[in-house]
């Protein structure tokens, strides 16, 4: 007779065969999950006005941050905060964005919604909410 630990281990075996789990979900539970019991402080940040060059642009600013989202995200952050690199979290994982000397990161947009944390030097990470 199969007991039941064995049995859904026998149809865990079976389902990883026949639908597996992509790379991707599997490093973004792993991300979430390093995630619990943070210390963030959240970081205000109010809509801004902007110029629409081309396509779709979104601006934000915040104290000593302005951020741009179109198909690339880009920010400013002022030297003040003590920020040493900046956190992008999106659904595709977690991705390190490092300043320039003047305090400047630019990548890529994500699809969906993206967030970020500033890291800091001299205190607790700040962190903006959900974004587009």
């Amino acid at each position: 007779m199969i007991t039941d630990d064995e049995l859904l281990a026998e149809l865990r075996t079976v389902l990883d065969r026949l639908d597996p789990m992509p790379n991707r979900v599997r490093e973004a539970a792993a991300a979430a999950g390093a995630l619990l019991g943070i210390d963030w402080a959240e970081l205000d940040l109010i809509a801004a006005p902007c110029v629409p060059v081309r396509g779709v642009r979104e601006a934000w600013r915040g104290d000593g941050l302005v951020v741009e989202l179109s198909n690339r995200i880009t920010g400013l952050v002022t030297r003040d905060l003590g920020v040493t690199h900046v956190e992008l979290h999106s659904r595709d994982g977690l991705t390190i964005l490092h300043l320039d000397p003047f305090g400047t990161f630019s990548t890529e947009l994500p699809d969906g919604r993206v967030r970020l944390v500033l890291h800091r030097s001299n205190a607790v990470p700040l962190v903006s909410p959900w974004l587009r």
